[in-house]
């Protein structure tokens, strides 16, 4: 019977299932600035995401050209624009929640995903706050998601063309994405309270 490995064991933790490499409870805040009033930070290893998604890009384009150069172009494009886009859901997440009243407390950037921070206790916090804040990422994916689509008959062949591709596919991914009901995802905290408000609604129409 093989003894696990007591070591790697500790060094893992919870957060990898959801994909994030570092540990959320530990890791080092380090501060970047302000944007719209939210104190935003990185972690010590947020120089891996470029590499990872890079690698990531690679392996995808892998199955559709043998050419290396045109791997690498290809993947390159999908790097720009999934950091990109990881932008534009965290912008709609700051939104989401100035327009409810109540944004984030901290933006982190981590390697894979961003996290956003909020302090005290969440849970006497009215419904649609809860919406506000999840929706807004992802429904700001697709708003530029379509927009996108809409700009690409205008641009001629070319590598903004091909940039405009990849960010109208990965903000259509983000956006749809989000939506699943998934722990870690926004998708989890939208069908809860949709779930809640729709029991709720139905208690009272019943009693």
């Amino acid at each position: 019977m093989l003894r696990p490995n007591i070591h790697v064991a500790r060094r893992l933790h919870k957060y990898l299932l959801y994909g994030w490499i570092e540990n959320l409870d530990t890791v080092r805040h380090i501060p970047l600035g302000k944007f719209w009033g939210i104190p935003v930070s990185i972690t010590p290893i947020i120089w891996l995401s470029p590499f990872l998604f890079l690698a990531l890009g690679m392996l995808q384009n892998s199955s559709a050209s043998k050419n290396f150069p045109v791997i690498f172009y290809f993947a390159l494009v999908y790097l720009i624009g999934v950091e990109i886009t990881t932008l534009f859901h965290q912008f709609g997440h700051i939104l989401g929640g100035k327009l409810v009243g109540s944004p984030m407390d901290e933006l982190l950037l981590t390697a894979t995903r961003g996290v956003n921070i909020y302090h005290g206790d969440q849970s006497r916090l009215p419904s649609y706050v809860h919406l506000g804040r999840a929706l807004g990422g992802p429904i700001f994916n697709l708003l530029v998601a379509g927009v996108l689509y809409l700009m690409l008959p205008l641009v001629e062949r070319g590598f903004v063309f091909d940039l405009l591709v990849s960010l109208a596919a990965t903000n259509l991914f983000f956006g749809v994405g989000s939506f699943l009901p998934l722990p870690s995802i926004d998708g989890w905290v939208i069908w809860r309270e949709v779930l809640q408000n729709a029991r709720a609604s139905f208690v009272r129409r019943t009693t």
